[in-house]
């Protein structure tokens, strides 16, 4: 008898608590959603926590004010976090959207906050090249003439090159870096001959896919036969590149995905140009797809841009 009531007070208890855990947790509305206004290449997104959530749900609504009616939006899940704070990278310059955001705990779904636009604004080469440096835990350098193009490769050799790095050159070769291209092949020797023991070196050139769809990207890979990568470099012509923004994003997924990676201490890309990329339909990539190439190595590839003046670009930044 005492088995029988103890067993069904242990049922009783197991029934009690699963009642307990499927039980819905009302969620207040998420409040006080802020976007920026001041990125070109992503919106930040925060808002207050609301208790008892266990993550938070970001919708995103695309909006042309030629054809939508802002009552009329339809909003995508774009991802989810289990903070207060959000990154939407998966954006063009000059833009406008609109989020909600809903909180969750388990099945349970809090209303969706008011909807608020986010903009981003013109994109500089200067934004891009940050950024693809600050992600990757890289440096940009810049520099205002071409013959300043040699020594900052050098300095990069010098303040974040160790034995046994695997180092990539990525080259835009449109027809605006000829005086570029030209002084990093005119001392390409003495800059194979700083690295440190045991570096391999590889070298790529990027243009734009969209002019010229088979040629716009080639590479050599990563070795330690110095010779190949040098002739690949003093091989480097330059051509197109008419329309200002090149296609910097597919290049860099390119090279990390065709580079034959090894080095567990450093691995550092050098990517030189002067445009920024292009954006929505005209490239493969978004930044965040790029960081999560360079990231997705076990060891970071480090993006080390080299941004070239933008006055030989005939002031097209700044229009």
């Amino acid at each position: 008898m005492k088995k029988t009531k103890f067993l069904f007070l242990a049922i009783s208890l197991v029934a009690l608590f699963m009642v307990s855990c499927d039980k819905d947790v009302d969620l207040s509305t998420v409040e006080n959603v802020y976007t920026s206004d001041d990125y070109a290449l992503k919106i930040e997104i925060s808002w207050d926590a609301v208790s008892d959530a266990e993550g938070y749900n970001i919708y995103r609504a695309d909006y042309d004010d030629y054809y939508d009616d802002i009552t009329d939006l339809t909003y995508t899940l774009i991802g989810s976090t289990s903070s207060t704070f959000y990154e939407d990278f998966d954006v063009v310059s000059s833009s406008y959207y609109y989020y909600q955001v809903e909180a969750y705990s388990g099945d349970s779904r809090g209303s969706r906050s008011e909807p608020i636009m986010g903009t981003t604004i013109y994109l500089t080469t200067s934004e891009a090249f940050d950024a693809l440096a600050d992600y990757t835990d890289g440096l940009t350098y810049n520099a205002l003439y071409a013959s300043e193009v040699p020594t900052m490769i050098n300095e990069i050799i010098a303040n974040h090159a160790v034995p046994n790095t695997d180092l990539v050159f990525l080259i835009d070769n449109t027809g605006s870096m000829g005086d570029d291209i030209y002084q990093v092949q005119q001392a390409i020797a003495s800059i194979m001959a700083s690295l440190p023991s045991g570096t391999r070196v590889g070298a790529a050139v990027y243009n734009d896919l969209n002019e010229d769809p088979t040629g716009w990207y080639d590479y050599t890979n990563l070795t330690s036969t110095y010779s190949v990568t040098s002739s690949f470099i003093n091989g480097i012509s330059v051509y197109g590149g008419g329309d200002y923004p090149e296609s910097v994003y597919d290049g860099i997924v390119n090279a990390v995905g065709d580079m034959s990676w090894a080095s567990s201490s450093k691995r550092i890309m050098i990517v030189i140009g002067d445009a920024p990329p292009l954006e929505g339909d005209l490239t493969n990539y978004n930044l965040g797809e790029v960081i999560n190439e360079c990231t997705s190595l076990g060891v970071t590839v480090n993006l080390y841009p080299i941004l070239i003046g933008s006055y030989k670009k005939s002031g097209q930044e700044n229009q």
